[in-house]
């Protein structure tokens, strides 16, 4: 049972009865309880004043401030002492505290790094096989999506990956290649992954960091992991995340992992990441043990991405559960950005959250046919009516690469996908 220690209690407002169990890391919790499991202690009703006392009280008890980071959303910051990692933040529009002991992650200052080129990273949307009736088979979904960043120091940051379904011997052999070749790496040394990121736990998310690794163990460094995976409990009928973690401690043992919270900012050479919403942000005193909303795809983190001169807002699977809290806590001149990754394959209605972020451009993971169907168009409707062009969106089912350049976001790279129906290759890459 998680516990809350004595000397980190909050003075001021209404804290709540329970904690929150934010989530292991890398660790299999399936089984109950992990020593990655990070509480989180909610407090309503408190302001910034209680809050401010709050963070001098724990630099009193010897805890140093690594991290703090004051926007019109939070303020937040991160404290450490002794191998104790704290993340505190206020959240301005509705008087909340959230703190959490972070059992899970290294600081912000040790995770982050820079460098000295400004220009933009390229980004790839990854082309992946889509039912081409929208539908479900037993060698096809349509659903699943894989997005590439080349970093100006030749890394990469790779957020999420695809089904199984979408990851044959085929599809799995064209990733690789793709990868070398845009970094120009000869085959035999390896491709650095400055980071990988996963905006949540659902299936259709990862499956292309599973068969990478387990394929190609020799080729390639994992740095780092991202994400905010809630405990597994919340919902079992995901096994898939339980062989992801079980890659990341098989093959990258020693990966840095980053536990993704509300407000923070994380840089990767010419790139940064703001966090605006992660699932913790929805807890409430009323329930404080339980993530509230119906639909699992909103424990999806959202990320502004800044690069060059232009910025992306990732969604993930963003629904609209999400979209009314975050409308309610994030002021208007924070969505704004220049790229938006269209939310949940183009199955969401968030008529709100995209004009707040009033994109010129859209990057939507699903085939063309997927976000064109009956049920799905008045949904893409949403996007393009924000768009500064009905032609500035492309689809999942090929790769397209880009780049900002002179607030354009210009096309550098078209290209057809790769593999096709699934040939019963698992996860493990083994024929079944």
């Amino acid at each position: 049972m998680l516990k809350w220690k004595e000397e980190y209690t909050y003075e001021g407002g209404c804290p709540a009865v329970c904690l929150y169990n934010t989530g292991s890391m890398v660790a299999d919790d399936s089984r109950g309880a992990t020593a990655d499991d990070s509480p989180m202690l909610l407090v309503t009703g408190t302001d910034e004043k209680e809050y401010g006392a709050y963070l001098d009280k724990l630099c009193r008890m010897g805890f140093v401030k690594s991290f703090e980071n004051h926007t019109a959303a939070v303020d937040c910051c991160q404290l450490r002492k002794d191998g104790v990692l704290l993340y505190a933040y206020y959240t301005r529009a509705s008087g909340e505290v959230r703190v959490i002991e972070d059992r899970a992650s290294i600081a912000l200052d040790d995770f982050s790094y820079t460098c000295d080129i400004r220009d933009s990273a390229e980004i790839y949307q990854y082309g992946l096989y889509y039912d081409p009736q929208n539908g479900h088979s037993p060698t096809t979904i349509n659903c699943g999506m894989f997005y590439i960043i080349r970093l100006a120091d030749n890394k990469l940051v790779l957020i999420d990956g695809g089904h199984c379904l979408q990851c044959s011997a085929e599809a799995v052999e064209g990733m690789y290649r793709f990868l070398h070749r845009i970094t120009g790496i000869a085959e035999g040394d390896k491709i650095h992954i400055a980071a990988w990121i996963f905006t949540h736990a659902h299936d259709d998310h990862m499956a292309a960091c599973i068969r990478l690794l387990r394929t190609y163990p020799e080729s390639f460094v994992l740095e780092r992991v991202m994400y905010n995976f809630p405990p597994f409990t919340v919902h079992p009928d995901d096994s898939d995340v339980l062989v992801l973690k079980e890659t990341l401690r098989d093959f990258c043992p020693g990966v840095k992992c980053l536990k993704l919270h509300n407000g923070q900012v994380i840089a990767l050479a010419n790139i940064r990441f703001d966090v605006l919403y992660a699932h913790e942000d929805a807890v409430t005193q009323e329930n404080p043990e339980v993530f509230p909303f119906r639909d699992f795809n909103c424990t999806s983190v959202i990320l502004k991405m800044t690069t060059g001169n232009g910025s992306v807002m990732w969604l993930g699977d963003t629904n609209a559960e999400t979209e009314e809290l975050v409308l309610e806590t994030v002021p208007a001149r924070l969505w704004k950005a220049d790229v938006v990754q269209v939310s949940h394959h183009c199955f969401n209605c968030l008529s709100r959250l995209y004009p707040a972020i009033d994109a010129d451009y859209a990057m939507l993971p699903n085939s063309y046919y997927g976000g064109h169907t009956a049920e799905n168009i008045d949904k893409l409707e949403d996007v393009v009516n924000c768009l500064s062009s009905p032609d500035n969106i492309w689809y999942g089912d090929r790769t397209t690469g880009f780049r900002f350049e002179d607030g354009i976001y210009r096309v550098i790279l078209e290209e057809a996908c790769v593999g096709g129906e699934h040939d019963g290759t698992n996860l493990y890459g083994v024929q079944i």
